[in-house]
């Protein structure tokens, strides 16, 4: 009891010291002096057009975070850290963005589940579908470019929802830092420069945070059966080399080790089972990743990349799903190994009325799974080619009009399971000043099937797949407008989005096994986004999207839903604030998910709570060398489910970390 207590004390004492550092500048009649825009105003980007463009015009619904504004979310992975941004519904199944096994946190924009295509420096990271953020640091990140809407067409498969593309640091600092906080938090990280040479390590722990699933729902009666996910602990170890040859060459490999403790237990209505594990969990994944980026100063850049995701499961399984003891503890292990590597090249010419880019992309994709337990083994593979092309042309001194295609196909598939598909999308940007434009967007994008969805046996409990599943087809449709008005950024936009044959999962009502599926998608809304930075120290963001994600399944097995069924929210808003004076810098962030529903894949959606995630961090820096900083997660100690389709997934609660950074 004394714990609890102390607890929240705790917490109301981190509440009014954020209220007083934020509110503090007041006091004195001394002018704040800013510490640089962290809400960068009229940026260049790089990802919606892939070559530098200003944002202001680019015909897409855009969005940067800069280094020093992820940092003030208090966030030390990628995962929570773009928890905040505009538009997005987002999903946790452990603490700090955890994954359970293949279920990863994830990030969904304009309600399309599983079609954020994740890149770094412009490379795709993406593992059959999934990503794993929470294994990035932020410390290791220069910005990120988001791109909201279909962006198929210049990044191909995957990207039917919205492009993030992580840029990192090229040059890393001189520095450590150490960090340590409740619920066994604890975060140490080193970096330093060498010239051309720059090496980073980050470590990170959590401890045991309990019970923070359950099967049941608001939905569920009284006689349902419930199990619940024991969260023990994790570790993750990240390893950051990169080196610059040149002003044309550059190198990157990253390693990353994690492993997360998990167990599967009993809960209500199981009886004297209450509490008793059925089974435990360690899942350990081994990350490489490769890059070697290119430019010749003439227009011709681009990329060649290796990728290996490796996730090894092992553990005990104790009873059966029946709830009856096996004699002896059986041992359970499964292996996935998935591995990308390719190239990615392209060149631009640049006139003063018109831009041309033409470029080539080739991915080779393997899949491996090998289950210990049944003695059984899968290897899939598949060659995928793309030739893309843009063009940017100047129609008046205050129109232009873009035009962009794909060519996709793909070969050596199992099975003869070959795609070809041909995206295309055209853009037009009019100026109405030289801080105003608006634009109006059609296209088309397009994602393949991953060997999980098409092979997976259903063995260990997982999804059972259909090598017949079709390709994801999307059409998008935007309009948009944009201002830049001195500190004062503005934007708005307008889209529809319908995807064909939306790939999906189904709970077979007769069986009670899950199959992968087909579906049909579509989604309409509103984006209005405001930026500030001010001089007197002030910066801020706010966001307002309304939406209404649907989605109908046209897959045949029993318990499928033939009918438009609600997805997600249909307001999500969201905003930042940042105040900084003299030594202090406060920031406070949060994202609120509105008229929501849990959608089960077998039953009817259901109304449920909103949630709000918050975050605040205040940072007090004695000298240029050093800086000391609080971060808080879960200010308010809601317990909201970051679940959406069935079961509870909670936030963890009310947690923080006092870390100490010195630069030399």
């Amino acid at each position: 009891m004394r714990r609890i207590v102390m607890g929240k004390q705790f917490q109301k004492f981190c509440a009014c010291t954020a209220f007083l550092a934020l509110c503090g500048g007041f006091t004195t009649a001394a002018a704040a002096d800013s510490a640089g825009e962290v809400y960068e105003i009229n940026p260049v980007t790089v990802t919606a057009s892939r070559y530098d463009k200003r944002d202001l015009d680019v015909p897409a619904s855009t969005q940067v975070m800069t280094q020093e504004q992820l940092r003030q979310t208090g966030a030390v992975n990628m995962q929570k850290a773009l928890a905040f941004l505009d538009g997005v519904v987002y999903h946790q199944m452990g603490p700090g963005g955890a994954a359970l096994s293949s279920m990863t946190s994830d990030l969904s924009i304009r309600g399309v589940n599983d079609g954020t295509l994740v890149l770094v420096n412009g490379t795709p990271i993406n593992w059959r579908g999934l990503y794993n953020l929470e294994d990035i640091p932020v410390s290791n990140v220069e910005r990120v470019e988001v791109v909201r809407g279909g962006g198929a067409v210049l990044y191909g498969s995957q990207a039917i929802g919205g492009v993030v593309n992580i840029i990192t640091r090229k040059k890393l600092p001189n520095e450590v830092s150490a960090g340590i906080g409740n619920k066994g938090q604890q975060n140490y990280s080193v970096s330093a420069n060498a010239g051309k040479l720059s090496v980073a390590y980050n470590y990170n722990k959590w401890g045991d945070i309990g019970f923070i699933s359950s099967t049941l729902t608001p939905a569920s009666s009284s006689a349902d059966k419930e199990m619940k996910q024991h969260f023990r602990n994790s570790e993750k170890n990240d390893f950051l080399l990169t080196y610059q040859v040149n002003d044309k060459i550059d190198f990157l490999y990253n390693h990353d080790d994690s492993w997360n403790n998990w167990s599967y237990t009993f809960g209500k209505n199981y009886g004297n089972l209450d509490g008793q594990a059925r089974y435990s969990r360690l899942y350990d994944r081994q990350k490489d990743f490769a890059q070697m980026n290119f430019r010749d100063g003439k227009g011709i850049s681009g990329r060649v990349f290796y990728n290996r995701n490796t996730l090894d499961t092992k553990g005990w399984d104790y009873y059966s799903s029946a709830g009856a003891a096996y004699s002896s503890a059986q041992l359970s292990r499964n292996k996935e190994v998935n591995t990308d590597y390719g190239y990615d090249v392209q060149k631009v010419w640049q006139g003063e009325m018109q831009t041309f880019l033409l470029g080539t992309s080739y991915d080779k994709e393997k899949f491996h799974k090998k289950d210990y337990y049944a003695l059984t083994s899968s290897d899939y593979s598949r060659n995928n080619f793309s030739v893309f092309g843009q063009w940017d042309r100047a129609l008046t001194a205050q129109d232009r009009l873009i035009l962009s295609g794909r060519e996709t196909w793909t070969t050596g598939a199992a099975g003869d399971k070959n795609y070809t598909n041909f995206s295309g999308q055209a853009q037009y940007l009019h100026q109405l000043n030289e801080n105003q434009t608006v634009y109006a967007s059609a296209g088309r994008s397009f994602a393949m099937p991953s060997f999980s969805n098409m092979y997976s046996t259903g063995s260990s409990g997982n999804v059972i797949g259909d090598p017949n599943l079709k390709p994801k087809v999307g059409t998008h449709y935007e309009m948009g407008w944009k201002m830049d008005q001195g500190k004062v950024q503005y934007r708005a936009a307008l889209f529809i989005e319908r995807i064909k044959d939306d790939i999906t999962f189904s709970k077979d009502t007769k069986s009670g096994q899950y199959y992968a599926i087909n579906q049909d998608f579509k989604n309409a809304g509103v984006e209005l986004g405001v930026t500030v930075s001010q001089d007197n120290g002030w910066a801020w963001h706010y966001g307002l999207t309304y939406n209404d994600p649907k989605a109908k399944y046209n897959g045949q097995k029993s318990g499928t839903k033939i009918y438009w069924d609600r997805m997600f929210g249909r307001w999500i808003m969201n905003g930042g604030v940042s105040y900084h004076k003299d030594k202090w810098t406060t920031a406070f962030n949060a994202s609120y998910l509105a008229d929501r529903v849990l959608c089960p894949s077998s039953a009817h959606s259901f109304d449920i709570k909103p949630y709000l995630i918050t975050s605040m961090s205040i940072q007090y820096s004695p000298d240029a060398s050093s800086d000391i900083q609080l971060s808080i997660d879960n200010v308010l100690d809601r317990e909201d489910n970051l679940n959406h389709a069935s079961g509870t997934y909670y936030s963890t609660p009310f947690n923080y970390m006092l870390s100490y950074r010195y630069k030399f």
